[in-house]
């Protein structure tokens, strides 16, 4: 009686052992690995930023320097805002999709987490697709001994249904999401001031104070400015001399390139002249126009604040000469320069 059930059994043992087998099993997903090319801005985190924020939401490190697939990841700044891109390409080095991005607040850091955060989502749903079997739910194949053990107990077996064709999962393409409103070019109105130096306005440097607003938007500005210089006093040798201060009105028009920027600059105002230490001291005001170019360079501070520093070159437009008992002391000079250093806060 026992040798007649050791065929079923061995065969039941058979098709059990089949179906343990991991080849014949779901497979859980691998891990998709990719390659990182980082190019940020030269005010952004380094790498181990967006490394950091793909490892936090996969939960596994990604990155792999020979893997097959290649992910750029590059910010650019652009005036005030930064430009962030991930490109993709495959193995071949063929491009496979890319995605663009946009902070006008210039704040690289949230910029960097952002699209770590977006290059993660974009790494689980292709490692989703990888990982999908190469052919849809079927039975295990039956054991070679499942033949005897229906011969030695003969049954109707069903027809075994037929196997869906494998199916290929579709290259990681990347579409490009519609640029939200916010990502288009806005007015920026920013308010600042600072100091400077002049050289050739009077006999001797004079310190110059400034407070200025402007309007920019992507890579062109206009700013209108303020400015005033302390007295600064020429004097002969005899001890008499003469106060000489001034107060501009100042108008730039910029075109910027990243952070730095060029302007054309028209300064106008008076020169307010006094005698001292004279038997008849007078005074008088006499008009001041000059006019040339500006070089700067901007560093952001946080969100909203900036550092200009920046360099005049001048022509002086009207000029004249000071005297003292009808005596010439002082002659303005055709050319003049100035440099200083603003501290501002922008605004949408």
């Amino acid at each position: 009686m026992i040798a007649g059930y050791t065929g079923p059994l061995i065969g039941v043992g058979a098709l059990c052992l089949s179906l343990l087998n991991p080849a014949q099993a779901w497979a859980k997903p691998a891990a998709f690995l990719v390659t990182l090319e980082y190019d940020p801005a030269p005010s952004c985190p380094g790498a181990e930023t967006i490394q950091a924020a793909v490892f936090a939401r996969l939960g596994w490190d990604p990155f792999a320097d020979d893997a097959p697939h290649h992910v750029s990841v590059r910010i650019v700044p652009k005036g005030g805002s930064l430009d962030g891109r991930i490109e993709w390409r495959d193995a071949d080095g063929q491009w496979a999709g890319d995605q663009t991005f946009s902070m006008q607040s210039g704040d690289c850091l949230r910029l960097t987490r952002t699209m770590g955060l977006a290059l993660a989502v974009q790494i689980q749903l292709l490692r989703d697709l990888g990982a999908a079997p190469a052919v849809g739910r079927e039975r295990a194949a039956e054991p070679e001994s499942a033949p005897k053990a229906a011969a030695e107990t003969p049954s109707v077996k069903p027809a075994r249904e037929p196997t869906p064709p494998p199916q290929k999962a579709p290259p990681p393409v990347v579409s490009t999401p519609p640029r939200s409103p916010s990502s288009s070019p806005r007015l920026l109105f920013a308010l600042g001031a600072g100091p400077a130096i002049g050289f050739g306005m009077a006999p001797r440097p004079i310190l110059l104070g400034r407070v200025f607003g402007a309007l920019a938007w992507q890579h062109a500005s206009i700013q209108l400015a303020a400015e005033v210089s302390l007295p600064a006093t020429t004097r002969r040798s005899d001890g008499a001399g003469i106060s000489e201060q001034l107060l501009l009105l100042s108008a730039a028009g910029c075109e910027g390139l990243e952070r730095w920027s060029a302007c054309l600059v028209v300064n106008a105002g008076r020169v307010s002249m006094a005698g001292e230490d004279i038997d008849r001291p007078t005074s008088t005001h006499l008009p001041f126009v000059d006019a040339g170019v500006r070089a700067g360079f901007t560093e952001p501070l946080g969100a909203r604040g900036f550092v200009n520093a920046h360099a005049d070159g001048l022509v002086i437009l009207t000029r004249w000469t000071a005297s003292l008992d009808d005596v010439p002391v002082w002659t303005m000079p055709r050319f003049a320069g100035a440099m200083g250093i603003d501290i501002g806060l922008k605004f949408r």
